[in-house]
């Protein structure tokens, strides 16, 4: 990622949207080989149990007595990105600007750190104004980025100008990354997340199709195949192949199998084989409780 009288409802998806892309991009610390100190590790054992308010009581009282490094920063900005997820909607706001606080603290020990940087861009990207979003300092630190990941600042700055409906210089920045590794596939991601935004879906599909074609195990492509698929009605059979693909490889996240069986179902329904997505829809309900799979199930009644 408080204040009293503020609606926060239209944001609860975009906290969890940033929470999960700050635990992506901050997973990578603490990995290297150096002893760590007992507070470092008291936290990190913390975390490991869900007790992120405790972990995050332990790294501030560290920094405030001298341990105020690098991978402590880091670490506290995960635990309260963590923390987004167990805590209210007006706690949420308040935690969102203790990760950007974190975040920025992070890039000051080390203005060059990836992660940091990726994290504070990202936190702009997703993050409402009211919690300290800011899309003109994310343009800032994407250009940042280009000198010191040309591929990755390209493709986010295209993000960012998607976001804000400049397509020609969201194309112009995907095209320029790939001309730099025409087979990234976060950067074929995201120009096939661009083309969908457009309703380009047909063309959305195929940059997706050659995002697997580059990396076949890549679930994200396979999964944003039969969701744009099942989004715009097109293309429902390439839709069906992608979903039953991704269910029977599988997935960490179990929510992200339970979307998938929601989503072929309302392909299926879509198709007028209320059966089998009545099958789907109940997967989904038995994987992970899946509200919109409950709502499917019981409009079926």
């Amino acid at each position: 990622m408080q204040v009293t009288h503020v609606n926060l409802k239209p944001f609860t998806r975009t906290y969890a949207v940033l929470a999960i892309l700050l635990l992506l991009f901050m997973a990578t610390i603490a990995q290297g080989e150096e002893v760590k100190s007992a507070a470092f590790l008291k936290a990190q054992s913390l975390m490991k149990v869900e007790n992120y308010k405790a972990a995050a009581k332990t790294i501030t009282k560290a920094q405030k007595n001298g341990e105020d490094t690098i991978d402590m920063s880091l670490m506290l900005t995960n635990t309260y990105a963590a923390r987004i997820g167990q805590v209210g909607a007006l706690k949420k706001l308040g935690l969102a600007k203790k990760i950007k606080a974190s975040t920025e603290h992070s890039l000051k020990l080390d203005p060059n750190h990836i992660g940091a940087l990726e994290g504070l861009i990202q936190f702009h990207l997703q993050a409402p104004g009211i919690a300290g979003g800011d899309k003109d300092e994310a343009r800032k630190l994407a250009a940042r980025m280009i000198v010191l990941k040309p591929v990755r600042g390209h493709v986010l700055l295209a993000t960012l100008s998607a976001k804000q409906e400049k397509f020609a210089e969201a194309e112009q920045h995907i095209n320029k990354a790939l001309a730099i590794d025409p087979t990234n596939t976060q950067t074929l991601l995201a120009k096939a997340s661009g083309l969908g935004q457009q309703e380009r879906y047909i063309e959305s599909i195929t940059v997706f199709e050659t995002c697997l074609e580059h990396e076949p195990e890549n679930q994200d492509c396979r999964y944003l195949i039969g969701k744009t698929a099942q989004v715009a009605k097109i293309e429902y059979e390439k839709g069906k192949a992608a979903f039953a693909k991704f269910i029977e490889i599988g997935h960490d996240n179990k929510e992200y199998i339970a979307y998938a069986h929601y989503r072929l179902g309302k392909i299926y329904a879509q198709t007028d084989d209320e059966t089998t997505a009545k099958t789907h829809y109940q997967l989904a309900v038995n994987i992970a409780d899946l509200k919109p799979a409950k709502k499917a199930l019981a409009a079926m009644e």
